[in-house]
């Protein structure tokens, strides 16, 4: 089966907010970095998204902490 072009991208933007949040349960993490590649993921110029999707994980991970599971 063929590798999704994107994970290596996912995958970075997670291993850079788990090393930002290291409190945080890595699984929340990659929730929280694929429903933010999921809302931005219609973005017509690609090269883009890893940082908006990142940006937009942190502020989420930003404004839940202390309100998250585990």
């Amino acid at each position: 089966m063929d590798q999704d072009p994107e994970e290596p991208l996912v995958l970075r933007v997670v291993d850079r907010l788990a090393a930002s949040y290291p409190d945080t349960p890595r699984d929340y993490i990659e929730d929280i970095v694929a429903a933010e590649f999921g809302t931005l993921g219609h973005a017509r110029i690609r090269s883009y998204l890893p940082i908006l999707v990142e940006r937009s994980a942190w502020n989420r991970l930003h404004r839940e902490a202390g309100h998250r599971p585990g």
